[in-house]
């Protein structure tokens, strides 16, 4: 299960690196709102998995931010929604072993995980691409 939750951590880190970089070259605001929303969620969903590392291990992960490689923004944002379904995945399984308001949590992060990869596949299939590879 530690090893499950570690994963998420990196899951969720990544993600966030891959936003950002995506948020810096998005010009219409209305995408930019999105990634703001995004963000303000992962960085509550790392947060509640150092939590439930803790409640597990008894000590918070430690951090390992992974730097996202330089790559075109479509490139990114196909990433960004593939990183996003992997975490739904491993939310799934996770909530197995969990129980009470971590299970909930669990579930939480798995809707959300589901609604963002839709999100940014919804981005791909409306041109952003096109637009982020000005």
């Amino acid at each position: 299960m530690i090893r499950m939750v570690k994963q998420l951590l990196h899951i969720t880190s990544t993600s966030a690196q891959l936003a950002e970089r995506l948020m810096e070259t998005v010009e219409e605001e209305t995408w930019q709102q999105q990634f703001i929303r995004y963000l303000e969620d992962a960085k509550r969903q790392y947060q509640l998995w150092q939590y439930i590392h803790y409640l597990l291990a008894g000590t918070y992960a430690e951090s390992d931010r992974e730097e996202v490689v330089h790559a075109f923004s479509s490139e990114l944002l196909h990433r960004l929604c593939l990183q996003e379904l992997k975490k739904a995945m491993l939310c799934r399984k996770a909530r197995k072993g969990l129980s009470g308001a971590a299970q909930k949590a669990a579930d939480q992060v798995l809707q959300q995980a589901m609604q963002y990869s839709r999100l940014f596949f919804t981005m791909v299939q409306t041109q952003l691409a096109p637009q982020i590879e000005k």
